[in-house]
């Protein structure tokens, strides 16, 4: 699979020049998504922004649009889930107004028009295309060079939206975010009582931090001005604690995954994963399979003298 990463000799790094498309971020002119993508969007660069159905990933993203168009780029939305009339429909409500869009899934047709664009978000990976005979995963890798490649080459931004299972696991391998710059997965707030919280959360960066974004999504879109950004190395360490020890602190004899979504407000992939770090981790115990299975704490031996 070729990315554009062509194998050369080793190099004092002094004597490497750095191209200049590496100090040319492009601003959306809101300084919280730029934080998201750290201190603005690099030109080439792919992403990917994975989250569960309903979450507001469109939305976002064509805000996100909408700031770049209004700061003076070019960009364009190509949308294999929903017709032009359903996204123009949502742009009137978001007042997005600038942003290019399409009905477009052909991975070359795509390609080419990135010649023409600064910035393209492609919705979604899953509903990608190719005139040319190939099996589900000889797509998968020909979608991703051919457009990365392509984003490199034309110094256009890039970003991926990726589906989710039921289980709330990446639909497909896990190639895509592993080839891409920035992973961004958008999610309900666990902590927070407001079904409208959000937290907008960069997992991977090659050219910034990883940091999470408080919003909350209403009518009229995202209301992110202003919203505290956080480091999200320590963050997450002190929400995942906190929902380990709720976890066990449960009184029941058995946890279930239902119960603990209930309780703690979780998505089911969530849940999923809180069971398995603490089960990974040999304080829980699974039983069964599937909607039937359970968890039992671990019973510790006391110590004999």
């Amino acid at each position: 699979m070729n990315l554009g990463i062509n194998s050369t000799k080793f190099t004092k790094v002094s004597d490497i020049t750095i191209p200049d498309v590496y100090f040319k971020r492009m601003s959306t002119g809101v300084k919280e998504f730029d934080t998201i993508f750290g201190n603005g969007i690099l030109p080439g660069s792919a992403a990917t922004v994975t989250a569960q159905a309903g979450c507001g990933k469109t939305t976002l993203l064509l805000q996100l649009l909408e700031n770049l168009s209004n700061n003076g780029y070019s960009t364009g939305y190509a949308s294999g889930e929903e017709n032009t009339f359903q996204l123009a429909f949502t742009c009137k409500r978001l007042n997005v107004k600038s942003v290019s869009i399409a009905n477009e899934t052909d991975i070359d047709v795509l390609s080419n028009a990135m010649n023409d664009l600064d910035i393209l978000v492609i919705d979604s990976f899953q509903a990608l295309t190719s005139k040319k005979k190939m099996n589900s995963r000889e797509l998968e890798k020909y979608a991703v060079s051919t457009l990365c490649k392509r984003a490199k080459d034309a110094e256009c931004a890039l970003i991926f939206v990726m589906h989710l299972t039921k289980d709330g696991k990446l639909k497909g391998s896990t190639l895509v975010p592993h080839s891409v710059d920035v992973n961004i997965m958008l999610s309900h707030d666990a902590d927070s009582p407001d079904d409208t919280a959000r937290i907008i959360s960069t997992y991977k960066n090659r050219f910034g931090s990883t940091v999470d974004i408080e919003a909350n999504i209403g009518r009229n879109g995202f209301d992110i001005k202003g919203k505290k950004a956080r480091e999200r190395v320590m963050s997450k360490a002190a929400r995942k604690s906190k929902l380990h020890n709720g976890i066990m602190e449960m009184d029941p004899p058995y946890i279930t995954e239902k119960g603990i979504m209930n309780k703690f407000n979780l998505t089911k992939g969530q849940a999923y994963i809180a069971l398995k770090e603490l089960t990974d981790a040999d304080k829980l115990v699974k039983f069964g399979r599937g909607k039937a299975a359970i968890w039992k704490k671990t019973v510790v031996a006391p110590a004999t003298v």
